[in-house]
Order: structure tokens, then sequence, then C-alpha cells
């Protein structure tokens, strides 16, 4: 298999962290390229040209995060990204984790065309449902992934680091004691350590 990434993808990210911790790193080729590069494999098999994207070993292109995600569930069942103790809490919290990763990269997309964009109305808003979706996780923060590798821990890993990476002038953990202190005992973490965020 092959996974196309690059390193600041959040959506990306998210795969490369579950090819680690569902130890098939040694059956999937992670390529990191320019998504704009026009690799033929990349764009031959992801119509929106978009990361991660994924082609499996019969050639069948995958695109998008969730539809990769669940593939490499099924290859790898165990541990299930999904698990079903205690699902609807992990589901509650994977939900605020990955609106959060949402909203910050449209911030990150429109401040291109709009460079004021923090400072408008709906720039505002999206800070705010980045910091409720904060707040939320505070009280009620994953499972470790020591403990439950699961959608929620590898979500709410992802956010915190996309917000300290593209967001570095806020706080996000200052008022925030559980979620600070859940993020410190993630620390040392492989899939977490050898996908942070980075500029090429």
């Amino acid at each position: 298999m092959i996974l196309f990434t690059n390193l600041t993808s959040p959506f990306a990210r998210l795969s490369r962290i579950a090819v680690i911790e569902k130890g098939l790193a040694d059956k999937v080729e992670v390529r990191v390229i320019d998504p704009w590069g026009g690799d033929p494999a990349f764009v031959g098999g992801n119509v929106h040209e978009r990361v991660p994207a994924l082609i499996t070993d019969d050639g069948t292109g995958i695109s998008e995060s969730a539809m990769v995600l669940h593939w490499l569930d099924q290859q790898a069942p165990e541990p299930a990204l999904f698990p079903q103790d205690g699902l609807a809490a992990m589901l509650r919290q994977a939900g605020a984790a990955l609106g959060a990763i949402d909203v910050m990269a449209a911030i990150i997309i429109t401040r291109k065309s709009a460079p004021d964009f923090d400072n408008m109305v709906i720039g505002q808003k999206r800070f705010r449902t980045i910091n409720a979706a904060f707040d939320q996780l505070e009280a009620a923060p994953p499972r470790d992934l020591a403990d439950s590798p699961d959608m929620a821990a590898i979500a709410t890993a992802t956010a915190l680091d996309y917000a300290a990476f593209r967001f570095p002038d806020r706080d996000w953990l200052g008022n925030r004691p559980n979620l600070a202190a859940w993020r410190a005992r993630q620390a040392g973490r492989t899939s977490l350590d050898t996908t942070m965020p980075r500029e090429a």
C-alpha cells in the first residue's frame, strides 16, 4: 500500500498515526509529496488531489481521511480505531477534535485570500468553535494512547499539535489543565513524535 501525505496536513497525520499504531508501518509506504506537484500516481488515484490518499495493493485509490482510516481499520482490526467499549463517549470526543481540525484548516486556507480574516465576524466565530471543542475535551479528555489508541485519542493529539503549530501566539492549554496533562502523558509516543507537523 502507498499512503500519500505531506508534513503539515492534520488530516494526513491522522492516517500516519494510525499506520504506526496499528503496526502497519512495514506494509504501508508513506510517501511525502507536494499535493500541488502533479505526481501521476497521486493524481490518478485521488480525484480531489488532497492528502491523505491511499493506493491499495490491488491499485484501488482511496481518498479522504475518513475513508483511508476505515480501510486501515479493516486491514488491522486491533487496536480498533472505534472500540465498542465506551463508543458513544469516544465518538463525542473524536467529533469535537475532528471539528476543531476542520475549522483550523479552514482558517489557514481562508487567510490566503483574506489576510484580516481572524478579525472578521466569521473568523472570530471559528476561533470560538475551536475553543468550545477544546473546552469539551478539557471536561472529558480521551483515553491515553497507551490504553486505547482510538480515534478520539489520535484526533485530540492531532488537533492540539496542529493548534500549537498554526496558531502559536495563542495559549491553548494554559486554562485547560486536564487537557494539558493528557497531552503531556502522550509524550514519547512514537506515532506522535515522528509525525509532528512541520514545514518541509
